[in-house]
């Protein structure tokens, strides 16, 4: 696998590159603040509610003090209020900009006359901050502490538009722009980093050592630390080791792309960072969701404690900022808040938050309540609250810097690493996992904090998701005058491309540049069996997906949990690994729900979600069958392109089996299940099938699968499709048990 080598750009070029960046930002910018504003002041409390944009009913169960001086706000549903103290389904995720007001009766009408007299005084109690965490039963959202609070007893949750990573993205392009391009008469400027700018803007190309450093004789002298790895997997960790500034790795579904980056990270600290240093180097692991995050510091922790990881990676020596979504109590010990709180250094601020969390408490009390602060005392309280807050700054950020030298591994969320906690340090290593899911600006945060990156994705699998479109109708001034940056611009053939669409990933925007040499591909997956694999390897890998034979063969016949495996009926369900209920026929049309397309909060809202009641039924009975015959519940998942066709499934089977996976495709991309039961939906006489004609949400539906899929769908609507759509249900129509739907409904 050769590297090409494109023409290094002009700087018409890169400025154009820089300026095309900034007007798609800006237009998704635009599209999401467009339905924020839609959403809060057309729908009705019920609807915000209902797609999870709002929390009603809530009230204050604690206000505390968080890193930073921020008032925690932690909400919860009364008693008072509501039988069962969990929250219903809901949208909110750490660091989204949320506003806590007063409670809107679920009737009421934002746009009538008794809500339009209510607003002002809503306004008046409200306050804005993000969500710091979301629990089962709890939202905690971090609020400026300079800000006085003084919230109504019921109130309500609402999202907001997330303009703070927007704003980071456009500051991280702007220094970009700086670095590759000085203005007229200043100096040029100088950073430690420039060889890794350069070659992912090919201005120079990317370097490889011919030996794995330090200087090994030979490169099978590498000591494994996992013996487990394939030959895939070790190419492309000598690759990467090699690599002097950027490095791909191409992970298929399955194929052990984490476990591969584990073992990189360990064999990155067990060398120096350079020729010029005995020192290991500093590594910086950033992904565009903390789920992601929190499954590569779970293993990092894991292995951080056992023999012999834990001569290069010592306990205490990882360091995970922000806050985990799920919080596992192991490892709550590697986020900044808790060593900021709780370590030797935390010793300094523990007094001073005392003091502040008395006063906090004090002013929470309602009126009337035993020791209440009215009157003038309670803005000297305020001001008292204001002077020991200034203090307990000064300390934190001592505290925080000493707390960050000692960490060998830092991990964020791509936007995260461009906070004030990590402002002026340089990383010898970044290493963006799922970067086929992120935008590349939002990659360029952690990029310009190293001297050496690391990219690892699947170009095959679920792009960034974006709101906005760039039309004619835009560029010609429905933008508000937006400029698209490549007016009049000629470009050559080969070399930097500025982006159609924020879709291009950086990731694939350089195997567009270099070719297939700027990445290796892992080859073996530990997933599915072999048949279940084949259509996707064929179609979307070269056939170059091998199947490990530890997997290539195993059925649903062949787990414990199944006790009568010999009998017709078990057989007849479980022994067929792809089965194809085919609704063509059976008049199985689908329905338009008032909700959008998708998972959720990034739809659009003229778009109406679908469901298909006569499919779900069919779903819903298969998904019986196989718990019935021993297939536990918690490993059927099952997977559909709309979120009306989820809430429809769930209302018939979450009762019943509420450890059962049900949920959209975007929702289950990383996970796997022994048996997965894909809902297409889409039946209509015209053909028309929406957003499930992208092929890459499909790929991902269908690579979730260990030893079933099974597919609910009408062939005659989904071939219509696309070409790979007519091709899927060719070969289900050869290659899957194939059924009619019509007797299951």
């Amino acid at each position: 696998m050769s590297l090409k080598i494109p023409s290094p750009p002009s700087r018409a070029v890169l400025e154009a590159f820089i300026a095309r960046h900034q007007y798609l930002l800006q237009l998704e910018r635009k599209a999401e603040e467009e339905q924020t504003r839609l959403l809060n002041s057309n729908c009705s409390p019920r609807l915000l509610e209902q797609r999870g944009l709002a929390l009603g009913g809530l009230g204050v169960s604690n206000i505390s003090v968080g890193l930073g001086g921020k008032n925690l706000i932690e909400l919860h549903r009364p008693s008072a209020y509501h039988v069962n103290p969990q929250l219903p389904p809901h949208t909110f995720r750490n660091g989204d900009p949320v506003r806590i007001e007063a409670h809107v009766a679920s009737n009421a009408t934002l746009n009538g006359t008794k809500a339009k007299g209510k607003k002002k005084d809503d306004d008046e109690g409200a306050v804005e901050g993000v969500v710091y965490r979301v629990g089962q039963e709890k939202v905690i959202v971090a609020v400026d502490g300079s800000k006085e609070v003084d919230l109504p007893e019921r109130l309500r949750l609402l999202k907001l538009a997330n303009s703070v990573t927007f704003d980071r993205m456009d500051k991280t392009l702007l220094h970009l722009r700086r670095l590759i391009i000085p203005e007229d008469g200043a100096p040029s400027p100088h950073a430690q980093n420039f060889p890794l700018i350069n070659s992912l803007l090919s201005i120079q190309t990317p370097m490889w050592c011919k030996v794995v450093p330090p200087n090994l004789k030979d490169e099978k002298e590498l000591q494994w630390y996992d013996d487990k790895l394939n030959d895939s997997q070790k190419e492309a960790i000598r690759f990467c080791l090699t690599a002097e500034n950027v490095a791909c790795v191409h992970g298929p579904p399955g194929t052990g792309k984490t476990h591969t980056l584990i073992e990189l990270i360990f064999q990155l600290l067990s060398r120096p960072a350079s020729l010029t240093t005995a020192l290991p180097p500093r590594i910086l692991i950033t992904t565009p969701s903390n789920l992601a995050l929190d499954n590569l510091l779970l293993r990092l922790h894991f292995l951080s404690q056992l023999s012999p990881y834990n001569t290069v990676l010592p306990p205490g020596s990882i360091l995970r900022l922000g806050h985990p979504t799920r919080v596992h109590r192991d490892l709550v010990k590697e986020t900044l808040d808790y060593r900021a709180a709780n370590g030797e250094e935390g010793e300094l601020l523990k007094d001073i938050g005392g003091e502040l969390q008395g006063h906090l408490g004090d002013l929470g009390k309602k009126r009337g309540e035993r020791g209440a602060v009215k009157g003038k005392e309670r803005g000297k309280k305020w001001e008292e609250v204001r002077e020991l807050r200034k203090e307990y700054r000064q300390r934190e950020g001592k505290v925080v810097t000493t707390v960050l030298g000692r960490a060998q591994v830092v991990l964020a969320t791509c936007h995260s690493a461009g906070s004030r906690q990590l402002n002026n340090m340089l990383f010898d290593v970044c290493i963006v996992d799922e970067a086929t899911q992120a935008v590349e600006a939002v990659c360029w945060v952690p990029i310009l904090k190293s001297k050496k990156l690391i990219l690892a994705g699947d170009p095959q699998q679920l792009p960034p998701t974006i709101m906005s479109k760039d039309d004619k109708n835009a560029e010609a001034g429905g933008t508000g005058g937006l400029q698209s940056g490549v007016e009049n611009l000629k470009i050559t053939r080969g070399g930097l491309q500025p982006p159609c669409t924020l879709e291009t990933t950086l990731f694939e925007r350089l195997e567009s540049l270099y070719g297939d040499g700027i990445k290796r591909v892992l080859q073996v997956q530990y997933r599915m069996n072999e048949h279940i694999a084949s259509f996707p390897s064929e179609t979307l890998y070269d056939s170059a997906l091998i199947s490990d034979p530890s997997v290539s063969s195993r059925t649903l016949l062949d787990l414990p949990s199944i006790t009568e495996r010999d009998s017709d009926e078990a057989k007849d369900a479980l022994e067929h690994t792809v089965v194809f209920f085919d609704t063509s026929g059976c008049e199985f049309f689908e329905r338009t729900e008032g909700d959008g397309e998708g998972g959720g909060n990034k739809t659009s809202i003229g778009e109406g979600s679908k469901s298909n009641e006569n499919e779900a039924v069919v779903v819903a009975k298969w998904a019986r069958k196989l718990v019935e015959l021993g297939v536990p519940a918690s490993e059927v998942g099952i997977v559909t392109p709309y979120q009306a066709q989820v809430s429809l499934i769930s209302s018939m089977l979450h009762d019943e089996y509420p450890e059962m996976t049900i949920g959209s495709v975007d929702g289950l991309q990383g996970q796997e299940r022994e048996a997965i039961i894909l809902s297409l939906v889409r039946s209509n006489p015209t053909g028309e099938v929406g957003f499930l004609g992208e092929y890459r949400r499909l790929n991902v539906a269908m690579t979730r699968a260990k030893r079933q899929l099974c597919v609910v769908g009408d062939s005659s609507t989904v071939g219509k499709g696309s070409k790979y759509l007519k091709k899927w249900m060719d070969w289900l129509e050869a290659e899957a048990d194939v059924r009619w739907a019509g007797d299951e409904a």
